[in-house]
């Protein structure tokens, strides 16, 4: 396979590089910046309380509190911030007030809840409760909260069929995501008769078509999907055929194919190389790290016997102007992107680098019985280098066999 190089790089371990199989990859990390610190409070006898501390961006956060009354027993209205003002509602003129509650008389006790915008993210923020300024005689007060945090909610298993119709003799094309990773995924009508039944990707989704016997009698009928710890029901309705129009013929053609048997196992690399990151310093100064990605590896069985297969892959030492670096540098994390309905992949092992791919290591497997399809397979890549190497460019190249 092709190799190629990086860009030449300044003396002593600033810069460092290797290319394998040929495509420039970039990684950056980011964080979400965290708010700043409460401001001081002057709760003058006043608390408040978060009915949760997650909530999903968009979604509403309840609150209570006490001890927001005046002297002459009456409640004070509260206003109700996000990190002391410093998040706006943009919903409502870019105000910094999310709500304004009015505090029950004689005990101060308040409730509600205010609307999380949907831009905001990231642990440690809080909900500021102002008193004193909604109305005349409100007392002074300001208290916050203890932490929330705005996370995405983790979407469920869920199917999705192309249409809720079908005729007795037909069949639904069904997608389903979020299932349990590399699990048969049983097909029910109504509960009792199975189907079929389809095998979830690393990824846990699967998709294909779910028969309809000519025997199922007309009118509303469920789908189940289920696979361990796992059920998901889907409603359609078998319908009854069209009728030919009044006066009208119709005649029939069988449509036949032959599919033969190719016997090929083939394999396919997504791009001829692959260019790491600048190697950085880690933060025990003990290696040079550069990271990246394998181009995605598709592998195809088309043999009737469906033996199975494996794909491995083996790398040579790293040469260049420098010198030569020991290819068990290199070290990488499998992984399977997608897989056939039927096909049963599993990722190979992660090997470290130091370790490395000197000698040949698995990047996944289909099991005997299992492997007829197309998949799709990926690893991440990581090149650990001492802080010793000379500074240069390297490359190597990755020889990557499927049998």
């Amino acid at each position: 396979m092709d190799s190629s190089r990086i860009a030449r790089m300044p003396p002593r371990a600033t810069r460092w590089g290797a290319a394998l199989l040929g495509v420039a990859a970039a990684l950056a990390a980011t964080s979400p910046a965290l708010a700043a610190d409460p401001k001081a409070d002057n709760a003058s006898g006043a608390t408040v309380a978060l009915v949760s501390t997650t909530v999903a961006p968009g979604g509403k956060l309840s609150f209570t509190g006490t001890g927001f009354v005046n002297a002459d027993g009456t409640g004070s209205i509260v206003s109700v911030k996000i990190d002391d003002g410093s998040v706006l509602d943009t919903t409502n003129g870019n105000s910094s007030v999310f709500a304004d509650v009015t505090a029950e008389a004689t005990t101060g006790n308040i409730s509600g809840s205010v609307t999380i915008p949907t831009t905001l993210t990231g642990a440690n923020h809080w909900l500021r409760f102002l008193s004193g300024s909604g109305q005349a005689g409100d007392t002074v007060r300001s208290v916050h909260t203890e932490y929330f945090t705005v996370q995405e909610a983790t979407a469920g298993p869920a199917v999705t069929l192309a249409a809720d119709t079908v005729t007795a003799g037909g069949s639904l094309t069904a997608s389903g995501t979020a299932f349990p990773a590399s699990a048969t995924v049983t097909v029910k009508l109504d509960k009792t008769t199975i189907l079929t039944t389809f095998t979830s990707t690393a990824s846990g989704s699967f998709a294909g078509t779910v028969p309809i016997a000519d025997t199922v009698t007309e009118g509303s009928h469920t789908l189940y999907f289920l696979a361990t710890g796992t059920s998901v029901n889907v409603a359609f309705t078998v319908v009854a055929p069209e009728e030919p129009a009044e006066g009208s013929v119709s005649a029939t053609v069988t449509i036949t194919t032959s599919v033969p048997d190719t016997g090929a196992l083939a394999i396919k690399v997504g791009a001829s190389s692959v260019a790491l990151g600048t190697p950085q310093l880690t933060t025990g100064l003990d290696a040079l790290v550069a990271t990246g990605a394998l181009p995605t590896v598709t592998v195809s069985d088309l043999r009737a016997a469906n033996p199975g297969w494996s794909v491995s892959g083996q790398i040579g030492d790293f040469t260049g102007t420098a010198g030569t670096v020991d290819g068990k540098y290199l070290g990488w994390t499998p992984k399977v992107v997608s897989a056939s309905s039927g096909q049963t992949v599993t990722a190979g092992s992660a090997v470290a680098a130091g370790t490395g791919l000197k000698s040949s290591a698995g990047l996944a497997t289909a099991a005997s019985g299992a492997g007829r399809g197309t998949a799709e397979l990926g690893a991440d890549l990581e090149l650990r280098l001492p802080t010793t190497t000379a500074p240069g460019d390297y490359s190597a190249t990755l020889t990557l066999t499927a049998i």
